[in-house]
């Protein structure tokens, strides 16, 4: 005969054993993205992404080869993160070889309901602008001024509760010289318009690329390593 006492003993042992063997498989579901991941507390209200191919060719698939820098930083702060990216694409530069269109041209991407955070991911194609669907090198002024414009645009649109972010172009070892003029621009706007400037400088060496411009794993991870480190620091005000 089963005593009340050893009843509820045997009854505690089996909740204990059924515990030590579900909770380990639900931590590693939610650590490859299957299950549900909870409220983050750094962008509670997502992460949007606006940005050229280094984000666009990339997938939300944690471990596989093309998993985007976005991704990895979406996943290392539990937060959603949108993406509205386009190969080609710039400040200046419209995408998909002068037929697509520049990051001023994604409304979504700041109207409506607001990220926590937004991330401004470019400038790498911006050497150049397009003139009858052909590439004509561009001007430092034509530059700067797409690049305020965008970043007006951003500060205005958006409330001061969104964390706004500029990255560096990531620039692979291909052109350089060109780099760190677009760079410098970008840099200098960031810093005019308030806003957090995040330096890619060594970030995309020439073991980190597959074709001298988009990252492979090591240099997507190379991005994100950077951008969680910012974001990891105190947001500035505006």
């Amino acid at each position: 005969m089963t005593t009340p006492r050893r009843s509820a003993r045997r009854s505690l042992l089996v909740a204990l054993v059924i515990a030590l063997t579900i909770g380990p498989f639900v931590a590693w579901q939610g650590a490859q993205g299957n299950g549900s991941r909870p409220v983050s507390t750094l962008a509670p209200h997502g992460i949007v992404v606006v940005g050229d191919s280094i984000t666009a060719r990339y997938d939300d698939e944690p471990g596989s080869p093309d998993q985007g820098w976005w991704s990895v930083t979406g996943r290392r702060f539990d937060a959603d993160v949108r993406t509205y990216a386009q190969s080609g694409s710039g400040y200046l530069r419209p995408g998909h070889v002068c037929t697509g269109n520049r990051f001023i041209d994604r409304p979504d991407a700041f109207t409506g309901r607001a990220p926590s955070i937004l991330i401004v991911e470019g400038g790498r194609n911006d050497w150049a602008r397009c003139v009858d669907g052909t590439f004509v090198p561009s001007t430092d002024a034509e530059l700067r001024h797409a690049v305020s414009t965008y970043l007006g645009v951003l500060t205005t649109y958006l409330p001061t509760s969104t964390r706004i972010v500029v990255l560096a172009p990531p620039w692979g070892p291909l052109d350089r010289a060109e780099g760190v003029r677009v760079t410098g621009i970008i840099r200098d706007e960031a810093r005019t318009h308030g806003l957090q400037f995040v330096s890619m400088r060594g970030a995309l060496t020439a073991d980190r690329v597959v074709d001298g411009v988009h990252p492979n794993r090591d240099g997507s991870l190379a991005i994100a390593r950077r951008v969680i480190r910012a974001l990891e620091q105190p947001a500035l005000p505006r």
